[in-house]
């Protein structure tokens, strides 16, 4: 810091030149004050006066969007100082970051006490009672004040107060996320859904944010607040928030660190603090209010708010940026902590069934078996059945019609029905579940969404109802992984709004195109950037009007001797005039319009060095993490549209008669069924397990390897056969427009062929086999495999 520089500044403002009551201002010293996280804040001395001023700056650094907004502080200070709040009265704001590299304010310092500890151990019973007491009767004298008076009404918005508070302290932490913490992934679900009704006492004011002990100074010896700092988070909200983060010691866990002093949980009595309740009424008291609430989700919501809080400053901390780094550091202790103290409240506050599935589950045990898959990923998977069943089954076979019947000059619009499905999906959060990544899914595992994809697969318009649809779901993951922030900016974000749509241009007409090395599409270096050549045929999506990218992959090296580092992965918008769509490439002599699969040409497409992606030769490896997903995604899929078909096949028992009597009741009907039914359960099986074996292995091993090629080559394959069975049992309707089991019959069939056909896979699983079968210690018995040559 500049000392030169900042005691010039000073010595030309008013308001610091009469509080010091010196003309001459030199700072003497600077000292930094050792505790907080958020924004740094330092003493200043001078040499010509015996006072001291406080100045309080931005961090260094990048800065999370919203974050650090130290202007707010300095204006909520300075009004709250004219209506005698205490506070530390602001004298002057710089936004001028010349003059000690970010925007500062300089305060009053308040000689006083801060008490860092909840525990108060240095206090009698007696003064406990007391400095608890005067911090909930000061809350209540700042939740009086009329914000309309003061003009801070603008500071925030007056409705859905905890719905935007759990948005951008989601939001906050998803940025911010460095682990998978599971009682976190909780709150973020559960909160939101679970907002009770508003309260008349539940008042809009100003809040504090932040009210704990340690941001009150106190009378060096008396039990009187002299001032509350720290307003960076302050904000017009709801009263019970800033009561219920204040009084959230009583359900926090001790926590011994640097940084944090914890709870007191368990143990309040024994050091002589106010029972909870007292404590409050206090504060209601103060407010004129007699009657007993249950603040129970506000304490779970402001212990997950600051565990979010927690999270952030852990991130700054890592990247060098926190004010104090090394308590920064122990931080991710305390949020892991908070959280799963704020979701066993949650859990007594609900009888241990806070997502209401004793009842759901006791008649659904067959589906979820012994699988582990927690509460919060069943409760999204009954969501999202509950919105198909209301929300999206009623028009299906409006939708199939339209996409069937259109003319040619709306072909290859989107179905606004269906946008207007996805929009309420996307409203009530069911949105980018196949996501496991941090910051932008919901945190389930493999299998956990296997159920959840499953559902989505029983139609083959429900997918992108909640942005889960091919192709669009293995770019998200690809760049996810691999682009730059500028690409993830322009790419990413507006998918996984669901803004726009995608394609990944990588099958070739000419060569067989399950094995990447015979691409024959070249990517060659200009002094710009990169010029694309070639043909690719289809490309699902790439008709559809919203489709403004592909990812195509093509050859950058013609290094034979490393044939899987030829191949790289470069961004192309689109519409361009040089990437001309041929034809629409048909199905079973359908388009599948308005999603469809295109022939596309590229003729000396030219765009800037910064769309490749990664680096150059890394598509091949690029290619095999994005299809490994995107197979056992297809799978699930499929057994979810198989289920249907047998339900129908069911249905169908039951009503249709032959030789008088109920076709259900009928031993051949009846043997088909069972064996069909077995079939189905298999596929499931294998599909979960690959799942399952992802989830506690990574998808990068050899095993892991073998099994996906194994769901990939076996599930389309047995689906296949049901389908086609019961197209038989239906007869002529079974290949009808009136039945969707055409439909599903061609998805099975093409999925044999997509993303690598049946025989690469066996291949696949058969070398993999041999690589593997050196780990069986029982080839080395005698007896237990075929006898030696030496022996024969």
């Amino acid at each position: 810091m500049d000392l030169q520089k900042l005691s010039k500044f000073l010595k030309n403002e008013k308001s610091i030149v009469q509080y010091l009551n010196d003309t001459s201002i030199e700072i003497k010293d600077v000292c930094k004050f050792n505790f907080g996280q958020s924004n740094p804040t330092y003493q200043l001395s001078f040499k010509n006066s015996d006072k001291k001023l406080v100045l309080r700056k931005k961090p260094d650094g990048q800065l999370l969007p919203g974050a650090h907004q130290i202007e707010r502080e300095y204006e909520i200070t300075l009004k709250l100082s004219q209506v005698s709040f205490p506070v530390a009265k602001p004298l002057v704001f710089c936004k001028d970051s010349s003059i000690i590299g970010t925007p500062f304010y300089v305060m009053e310092f308040v000689e006083g006490r801060i008490f860092k500890d909840i525990k108060l151990q240095e206090l009698s019973n007696q003064e406990k009672q007391q400095i608890l007491n005067e911090q909930a009767r000061v809350l209540a004298q700042l939740h009086s004040i009329d914000i309309h008076k003061l003009k801070l009404d603008h500071l925030g918005k007056s409705e859905n107060y905890y719905q935007r508070q759990i948005a951008t302290w989601s939001r906050q932490y998803k940025l911010a996320e460095t682990n998978n913490i599971q009682s976190m992934e909780n709150l973020l679900y559960w909160l939101p859904l679970n907002i009770p009704q508003k309260n008349e006492n539940d008042i809009i004011c100003l809040c504090h944010g932040d009210y704990a002990l340690n941001n009150i100074i106190f009378h060096p010896t008396k039990p009187q607040i002299l001032a509350v700092i720290d307003w960076e988070l302050a904000t017009i909200g709801q009263s019970f928030a800033d009561i219920a983060y204040m009084t959230q010691f009583y359900f926090t866990s001790q926590f011994q660190s640097t940084a944090h002093q914890g709870g007191v949980k368990g143990i309040y009595e024994y050091l002589g603090l106010p029972k909870y309740q007292d404590l409050l009424n206090v504060y209601f008291k103060s407010r004129n209010i007699n009657q007993s609430i249950d603040l129970r989700y506000h304490t779970a919501f402001s212990m997950f708010r600051l565990s979010s809080i927690a999270q952030g400053v852990y991130k700054r901390a890592l990247q060098g940026n926190a004010s104090q780094k090394e308590q920064g550091l122990e931080l991710l202790k305390l949020c892991k902590q908070l959280s799963y103290d704020a979701w066993e409240l949650i859990n007594q506050s609900t009888d241990n069934d806070p997502f209401k599935l004793k009842d759901l589950i006791k008649n659904d045990i067959p589906r979820w078996g012994s699988w582990p898959v927690s509460d919060r990923a069943k409760h999204l998977y009954y969501r999202v059945r509950d919105f198909l069943k209301i929300e999206f089954f009623p028009y299906e076979k409006q939708l199939i019609h339209e996409a069937e019947s259109r003319p040619p000059e709306t072909r290859w619009k989107p179905l606004q029905k269906l946008h207007e499905i996805k929009l309420k999906a996307r409203e009530q959060g069911l949105w980018n579940l196949f996501c496991t990544y941090p910051v932008v899914g919901k945190g389930l595992t493999n299998l956990e969404y296997s159920f959840i994809c499953e559902l989505m697969g029983t139609s083959v318009f429900a997918p992108e109802v909640f942005n889960c649809s091919a192709p669009d779901t293995g770019n998200m993951e690809l760049l996810i992984l691999y682009a730059n922030q500028e690409q993830k900016m322009k790419y990413l974000l507006p998918l996984l709004q669901g803004e726009i749509r995608s394609c990944f241009a990588m099958t070739e007409p000419q060569v067989a195109s399950s094995d990447a090395t015979n691409i024959q599409t070249s990517i060659t270096k200009t002094e710009n950037g990169y010029k694309i050549n070639g043909k690719k045929w289809y490309i699902s999506g790439a008709g559809d009007e919203r489709c403004k990218f592909a990812i195509v992959m093509g050859k950058t090296s013609q290094d034979t001797s490393k044939p899987h580092q030829q191949q790289s992965m470069i961004l192309v918008d689109l519409p361009h005039p040089n990437v001309k769509i041929t034809r629409p490439m048909h199905v079973f002599f359908t388009d599948e319009a308005p999603h469809g699969h295109m022939e596309m040409v590229f003729d000396n497409v030219e765009v800037p060095k910064s769309n490749l992606i990664w680096q150059e030769g890394k598509g091949f490896e690029m290619a095999q993490g994005r299809l490994g997903g995107g197979r056992l995604h297809h799978c699930m899929r499929l057994i979810g549209m198989t289920e249907r078909v047998l339900d129908l096949m069911m249905q169908r028992g039951e009503r249709r008669i032959i030789f008088k009597q109920k076709m259900k009741d009928v031993g051949s009907f009846q043997q088909k069924l069972g064996e069909l039914q077995t079939q189905l359960s298999a596929c499931r099986l294998v599909v979960l397990n690959a799942a399952m074996q992802i989830d506690i292995l990574g998808n990068r091993s050899r095993y892991i390897f073998k099994i996906l090629s194994e769901c990939k080559a076996f599930v389309p394959k047995v689906t296949q056969n049901i389908i086609d069975e019961v197209i038989q049992i239906f007869g002529a309707e079974g290949v009808s427009q009136d039945q969707v089991l055409s439909l599903a019959f061609i998805q099975a069939r093409t999925l044999r062929i997509a993303d690598g056909p049946d025989e690469v896979h066996y291949r696949q699983v058969a070398r993999l086999a041999y690589s593997l079968q050196s780990k069986n210690e029982l080839l080395q018995a005698d007896g237990y495999g075929l006898p030696t040559l030496s022996k024969l």
